[in-house]
């Protein structure tokens, strides 16, 4: 079976079918860089490297400055998707991908705490509950891997986000208005902790019904 970049090496462009089953904003990008032959995992590098530069200016309080690296970061994290869909999805570039995600959403927290000690209990409680929804989107891709449970978006993507208040838009979301608005920060991180705690909470709920109903 052809994947995009065959398909785009043999006609050199996209139909319209195939541009459909791209991000419509990353799309120009992506096919950009297929061209120059860079590899999805070279920009998941990028994309990190620019996450470590937001918490840089974060800690040091120039905080629109780590805001601009936040979205730069943000946005090259689905260029390297949207790269690798193009090409073929591999399970190590998932692997890099997921632990840069991980690292730099740990890393933001600690930044805010660097840069003003009043949010360290907030931002403290909102690191210990992305281990809860670290923890349980791990286990439950553990568990659907073991179980055989099949989920349409595992054949377009090296690995999903399980289903739950918190996912990727709204980490994105939450963590653009604790930038934007640094100074209720600790605020915000109060409610973003206890939305991520319900994810948590939601993915035991979903996946010991799940595997109640086939044992």
């Amino acid at each position: 079976m052809k994947t995009l970049l065959d398909q785009y090496a043999e006609n050199g462009e996209f139909t319209p079918e195939e541009k459909a089953k791209l991000k419509p904003f990353l799309n120009k990008f992506a096919t950009i860089l297929v061209k120059y032959q860079i590899s999805p995992n070279q920009i998941t590098l990028f994309s990190f490297i620019l996450g470590i530069f937001c918490f840089i200016f974060l800690s040091l309080g120039m905080i629109y400055i780590a805001l601009i690296f936040f979205i730069l970061n943000r946005f090259f994290d689905g260029v390297d998707g949207t790269l690798a869909r193009l090409k073929k999805p591999t399970d190590l570039g998932g692997f890099y991908d997921i632990i840069s995600d991980f690292l730099i959403y740990a890393l933001l927290p600690f930044g805010f705490i660097l840069f003003d000690n009043d949010n360290f209990l907030s931002m403290s409680l909102l690191l210990t509950s992305f281990i809860g929804t670290c923890a349980t989107f791990l286990t439950t891709a553990w568990i659907f891997e073991k179980k055989k449970i099949k989920i349409e978006q595992l054949s377009k993507k090296s690995f999903f986000y399980s289903e739950g208040l918190i996912e990727g838009a709204e980490t994105i979301i939450l963590f653009i208005l604790m930038f934007v608005f640094y100074e209720v920060a600790s605020f915000i991180a109060w409610i973003f902790a206890l939305l991520c705690f319900l994810t948590a909470i939601m993915r035991v709920v979903k996946v010991s019904k799940i595997l109640n109903s086939i044992n």
